[in-house]
């Protein structure tokens, strides 16, 4: 009997396959396009709805969409259109009343299993499978994030950090569970000086990743944490195939200085992974299912500190086992009568801030052309990250400056340093390092709860340090002071400078996008996957 992990990975070996079970299929196949590769719509079932489609599958936007059919027959018969506006009305009324019911009397109209989006289509098929299995929104959510950290572990994992947004559409509350990682106790400002210099040890924050995770299953969990942990153990165990996006992350560190365990793992006989090829990670699955305590307080601890001292660091077991979640109100702005809400700062104001400048500018109505589109948005987003936000316990005059960020007016007057071609920018703005990278999950469940998680090892494979345990250490240090790429030297502004137990400085940024001023609408959970480079993603989304 094959386990869920071995038929899932052959379900999903094609691209784009359906969550549906090898049953639901018409002729008992595994998948839609399994015949040569190729999609046969004679196997395809006869309702695939459409909220089981798996982002970014390659196969969703190859069918041929048939044209328009000839026939002798009139279809400008007057009593045929009488007949179509008829219905046309009669099922608008229809409509209107269904939401109207739904609105006042609560009362679910549709039964729905939901929707699970991830960066990797096996991540996905888990997290829909926890909604299947009874799991919360959060439950799917995690084992995906989880998932994500073992067939993408050059993105994140349990060594990282990330920043997840909750939003409950039935009582319209939304908290921020932030467990991005914080700077070790007795790291010193002087010793990120120079980039290009810093020892590995040096680049590891505390990972908050886990017990982030498992905050957030406290609160809306309704499955085991042994059960939706378990599920992304099984895919560390049982092993997974390499995706693209993984092969050429190895190929690019291949000439490049790493420990040996780093080799062993993904250079298995001398010779770098290669897409489709088949990676195990029992070690990794040994972490997840030893539990919290093990990883914060026990042996793993241990083995993390070990590590980071002998790579130059000065992480300690206290700073892991001292490492808290924090939850929060998010930050709300309002833009074309949506409200945004986005973490706390630094990324979530900015990306307000920019919302706010390029709302005045009314960039779809001034036919703009393309280029001088992106100029508007690249100026907004250099103004709004010059501001230098940071963590507002270290420093007050951040909270200040946030109300300022937030500001229409404060929109306004730096609305005015930008013209069509260039900004008087001040010397503070930093460049958005491309370079990093963060792992996404998006879940709309049964349970009216909307949930979207991005997570983070901050550069590809983060410190490049693996724990005897399998566990790949972040580099979240170099978030913490945004580098001055020309001069490959670290932020001097006293508002992001590294302080001991400081948060890290982060681009990480989920977001979510409900109705203004009543509950029928769009409602959106996103965010991207490129580190940095989310701020003008998510822009892109939320503007067009």
């Amino acid at each position: 009997m094959l386990s869920p992990v071995t038929k899932l990975n052959k379900q999903l070996k094609y691209g784009y396959k359906s969550f549906a079970d090898p049953s639901d299929l018409a002729d008992r196949s595994r998948d839609f396009c399994a015949l040569n590769g190729s999609c046969d719509l004679h196997h395809h079932p006869k309702d695939v709805p459409l909220k089981q489609l798996v982002s970014g599958s390659p196969y969703v936007f190859d069918r041929k969409v048939s044209g328009p059919e000839e026939t002798d027959e009139d279809r400008t018969n007057q009593a045929t259109l009488l007949h179509l506006y008829a219905v046309s009305v009669t099922f608008a009324i229809g409509v209107t009343i269904a939401l109207i019911l739904h609105t006042y009397l609560g009362e679910r109209l549709v039964l729905a299993k939901g929707a699970v989006v991830s960066d990797h289509e096996l991540c996905s098929a888990f997290g829909h499978r926890v909604l299947r299995d009874g799991g919360s929104s959060v439950d799917a959510a995690v084992t995906a994030a989880l998932c994500l950290g073992v067939v993408h572990p050059h993105v994140s994992g349990v060594g990282g950090g990330g920043v997840m947004l909750v939003h409950d559409i039935r009582k319209n509350k939304t908290r921020v569970i932030d467990f991005q990682g914080s700077a070790p106790k007795t790291l010193k400002e002087e010793m990120l000086q120079n980039v290009s210099e810093v020892k590995a040890g040096l680049q590891v924050g505390v990972p908050g990743m886990l017990r982030g995770l498992h905050r957030a299953h406290s609160l809306y969990g309704s499955l085991p944490w042994e059960d939706v942990v378990a599920r992304a153990a099984a895919v560390a165990k049982e092993g997974f195939n390499v995706s693209f996006s993984l092969a050429e992350a190895i190929s690019k560190v291949k000439a490049q200085r790493v420990s040996q365990r780093f080799r062993d793992l993904f250079f298995p006989d001398g010779q770098a992974l290669r897409a489709g090829s088949s990676l195990t990670m029992s070690s990794l699955a040994g972490v997840l299912e030893a539990g919290l305590s093990n990883f914060y307080d026990g042996n793993v601890s241990k083995e993390m500190e070990d590590e980071v001292r002998a790579n130059g660091g000065v992480l300690s077991r206290e700073d892991i086992s001292a490492y808290s979640v924090l939850v929060e109100q998010p930050l709300e702005g309002l833009y074309n009568e949506s409200i945004i809400q986005v973490p706390p700062q630094p990324a979530g104001a900015a990306l307000i801030s920019a919302l706010n400048m390029l709302e005045g500018l009314h960039l779809n109505e001034n036919n703009n052309t393309e280029n001088q589109t992106h100029h508007w948005v690249a100026e907004a987003l250099k103004e709004a990250l010059a501001s230098g936000l940071g963590d507002p316990k270290y420093n007050s005059s951040v909270t200040q400056l946030l109300s300022d960020m937030l500001s229409k007016t404060q929109a306004e007057v730096l609305r005015q340093r930008i013209n069509s071609s260039h900004t008087s920018a001040p010397d503070s703005i930093r460049s958005l390092q491309t370079e990093r990278m963060a792992g996404h999950v998006a879940v709309m469940g049964p349970d009216d709860l909307m949930v979207t998680v991005t997570s983070s090892l901050s550069t590809p494979f983060g410190s490049r340090i693996v724990t005897a345990s399998g566990v790949i250490l972040n580099s979240l240090m170099f978030n913490s002071s945004w580098t001055n790429e020309a001069r490959g030297q670290l932020s001097k502004d006293q508002k992001t400078k590294v302080q001991p137990g400081k948060r890290i400085l982060s681009s990480l940024m989920p977001v979510i996008v409900m109705p203004a001023g009543h509950r029928c609408g769009v409602y959106m959970a996103l965010s991207s996957s490129g580190g940095a480079t989310e701020f003008e993603c998510d822009r892109s989304g939320l503007t067009n």
